[in-house]
C-alpha cells in the first residue's frame, strides 16, 4: 500500500473530509486530492503534521507496506524489546545458578514488557 492510499484509508477510517484534513495542514483541499490520488506528494513538514492526527507513526505513513504502525504500537513493541534484552542479560547472570535457558528468560520479559506498554496506553488513554 502506497502513501496516498494509506492517506485516503486514514482520512476514512478518521471520517474526516478531505476539507477538514485540509484545513488543519493549512493546505488546499486539491491538494489533498492530489496526494490521494497519487499525483502529488507533501512535503516533509506536512507528512510530519499528518502522522500525529492520525496517531501513526511517519515511518509507516512513507514505506510501502502493508500495515500501517501506530505509535501505540511502536511503544509496545520498544517496551517488549527491552523486557528481551533484561531477560537475557538475566538469564546470563543466573547461569552459574543453573537456570541455563537464556531463550525463555528474553521471550518472558519480553511478554512482559509488552504487556506493560500495553496496560501503560490503556491508562494514558482513560
Amino acid at each position: 500500500m502506497g502513501f496516498s492510499e494509506k492517506l485516503k484509508k486514514l482520512r476514512i477510517d478518521n471520517e474526516m473530509s478531505q476539507e477538514n484534513l485540509a484545513e488543519l495542514l493549512n493546505v488546499s483541499r486539491s491538494a489533498i486530492a492530489k496526494w490521494e490520488s497519487s499525483k502529488g506528494m507533501p512535503d516533509l513538514e506536512n507528512i510530519k503534521m499528518i502522522a500525529p492526527i492520525f496517531d501513526v507513526t511517519i515511518d509507516s505513513l512513507i514505506r510501502d507496506e502493508e500495515e500501517i504502525e501506530t505509535t501505540e504500537e511502536g511503544f509496545c513493541f520498544k517496551i517488549a524489546g527491552a523486557g528481551v534484552g533484561i531477560g537475557l542479560v538475566l538469564g546470563f547472570l543466573f547461569r552459574d545458578f543453573g537456570v541455563n535457558n537464556m531463550g525463555a528468560w528474553g521471550i518472558g520479559f519480553g511478554i512482559i514488557g509488552y504487556i506493560i506498554g500495553y496496560v501503560i496506553i490503556e491508562i494514558k488513554n482513560k
